[in-house]
């Protein structure tokens, strides 16, 4: 045994919403083979499992393969900080902006099929500006959002 935890956790699938957090689609456990520490390369179908239930989200192909690496050391380099002695600065996020319900209504009736959280959201993200807001959600419905 070479004393390395062949059992990985994959958790791929997130739905990359650029508007709202994040969610969690699908997930694997995958144990790795003992013959991809020994230089062989593993290259298999894996069943995602999520809200649907187990292996029902699709699958994922990975290729993992297993190599060491010599060792480097560098010499050791004294780094100089010329604030060393300041204090942390303490950083107060500030408030979103107020987002008016009228503001949310006139975007939403230019967008009905965009969610009302996602364009409060935005509107937050633009700190109130309702121009800015509506650019941003053209942009991601062209395609083109950053």
């Amino acid at each position: 045994s070479s004393g390395i935890n062949a059992e990985w956790s994959l958790r791929p699938g997130f739905d990359e919403r650029a508007l709202t957090d994040d969610q969690r689609i699908a997930y694997a456990k995958i144990a790795v083979p003992q013959s991809v520490f020994e230089g062989h390369t593993l290259d298999e179908w894996f069943p995602l499992s999520g809200k649907l239930g187990e292996a029902k989200e699709g699958s994922i192909n990975l290729i993992v393969s297993y190599t060491t690496m010599p060792m480097i050391t560098l010499p050791y380099q004294r780094i100089h900080y010329p604030y060393a002695g300041v204090a942390p600065q303490h950083f107060t996020p500030r408030p979103p902006p107020e987002v008016s319900e009228a503001d949310i209504s006139t975007i939403k009736d230019m967008f009905p099929e965009v969610d009302k959280e996602v364009i409060r959201t935005v509107l937050e993200s633009k700190h109130g500006n309702v121009e800015a807001a509506v650019a941003a959600i053209l942009d991601i419905m062209d395609g083109t959002g950053q």
